[in-house]
């Protein structure tokens, strides 16, 4: 039997969903970094992985994947993911917990509802690879000791001290009183001139002249997107029309992404709806030849992305 679990972790990189036809849906959410303080661990960005049982509607991607694999037609793949699932569902059925590598572990509770625990192994968000957990060091802190001093002791030192600044300052006092007193005349410091702040301001006028002038605001120059902002709404796909998808996702916003650097690479692509899924289409061709002929031209222009044919 096809191990198709590992196709299943492929798809998860590049896409929000993907869909065991009449078994359950995997969901990819994002989730923003955080601490473990009971473990004290920094942990990363990372994919979260659910599954929905609702999401049972076959929508081709994880077939068409397993047939480019495998070098099998449709009919083929379409038999092998069968199987996998009939496995599953009878190994869950026994009591068994069915362990998907780099996905999760379904199992059922004691009132028969199918549970699922996804696994830890794998980061599915790409942006965050090589990123790992770090550990926290935990700081100690001691409390200070405190010692109580002799109060006689300290009385002692301090009538020492005393006697001995009095001792000091007393020929001081003596040579001052001898002193004869007199009254200083200083007329440099009375008709001193101030004309030296007025040279201070001149320096400062001659600096803040020969500061560089910075353009105002409004007249930095700033990077215009050749992409529109404006909102795009799925597309209803028309019959006996061929389909290029390059990913499959649960939200709009997702899918709108994807679509604008589709577009910005010079593809005209839109977005379909695609049962509950919004599909995002590179093109749209009218026979099965064209849209086979436009996905190798896709291929061999980006030899590391991944499309399928959809036909309605």
């Amino acid at each position: 039997m096809l191990e198709v679990s590992k196709y299943i972790s492929d798809l998860l990189f590049i896409h929000d969903c993907v869909i065991l036809p009449g078994f359950g849906g995997f969901v990819a959410n994002y989730r923003s970094a955080e601490i473990d303080e009971n473990n004290s661990v920094f942990l990363p960005p990372t994919k979260a992985i659910g599954f929905n049982r609702n999401l049972i509607q076959n929508d081709g991607l994880l077939i068409h994947r397993v047939a480019d694999s495998e070098n099998l037609d449709y009919v083929e793949a379409e038999k092998s993911v069968r199987f996998f699932i009939e496995d599953v569902s009878v190994r869950i059925q026994r009591g068994e917990k069915v362990t998907l590598k780099q996905i999760g572990t379904f199992y059922t509770d004691r009132r028969y509802n199918l549970q699922f625990d996804p696994s830890e192994d794998l980061n599915y968000l790409v942006d965050a690879f090589g990123l790992e957990k770090i550990k926290i060091p935990q700081l100690s802190f001691s409390e200070p000791k405190i010692i109580l001093a002799d109060k006689n002791k300290i009385k002692e030192i301090f009538t020492r001290k005393r006697m001995w600044y009095a001792a000091a300052a007393l020929p001081f006092a003596l040579v001052i009183a001898l002193i004869p007193t007199s009254s200083v005349n200083l007329p440099n410091i009375s008709s001193a001139s101030m004309s030296w702040f007025n040279k201070n301001d001149d320096v400062k006028t001659e600096i803040s002249a020969s500061l560089i002038q910075i353009s105002p605001p409004e007249e930095y120059v700033r990077f215009e997107p050749k992409i529109s902002n404006n909102k795009v709404k799925a597309k209803v796909p028309l019959k006996g029309k061929y389909y290029l998808i390059a990913g499959s996702f649960t939200s709009m916003k997702n899918a709108e992404i994807l679509r604008k650097e589709l577009v910005a690479n010079a593809y005209p692509a839109s977005i379909i709806r695609n049962k509950n899924l919004f599909s995002v289409a590179i093109n749209q061709f009218d026979k099965r030849s064209s849209v086979d002929s436009f996905k190798k031209k896709v291929i061999a222009k980006n030899p590391k992305s991944f499309c399928w044919v959809l036909k309605k």
